[in-house]
């Protein structure tokens, strides 16, 4: 079942870096050199870090530290969540939400 896992995981991962260099191309002025070796990069480089990402979370479950791509996931949120409360802070600053909605 592990090895079907990867192999699924490779294919989303491909499959959303794809879509990822296709959407940065189509912003105006955002990608210098458009084409098809900043494509084929793109899909690398995210598809390597996609790997690494999967390889550090099997290390990490290995180790007996838990569930290791639950760790990393709760790490990225737990990361976001001072700019996230920031943000929804100065938005109710500049009255865009209200003190109710931001206590709820």
């Amino acid at each position: 079942m592990t090895q079907y896992t990867r192999y699924g995981t490779l294919g989303l991962a491909v499959f959303q870096a794809f879509g990822i260099s296709v959407a940065l191309q189509a912003q105006a002025g955002l990608v210098p050199n458009p084409g098809t070796m900043f494509q084929m990069t793109t899909v690398i480089t995210l598809v390597t870090g996609t790997m690494f990402l999967m390889w550090l979370g099997e290390q990490i479950t290995e180790r007996g530290l838990g569930n290791g791509i639950s760790l990393i996931i709760f790490a990225g949120i737990a990361a976001g969540l001072p700019s996230a409360i920031g943000s929804t802070l100065e938005l109710a600053r500049t009255g865009a939400f209200s003190i109710p909605l931001v206590l709820f």
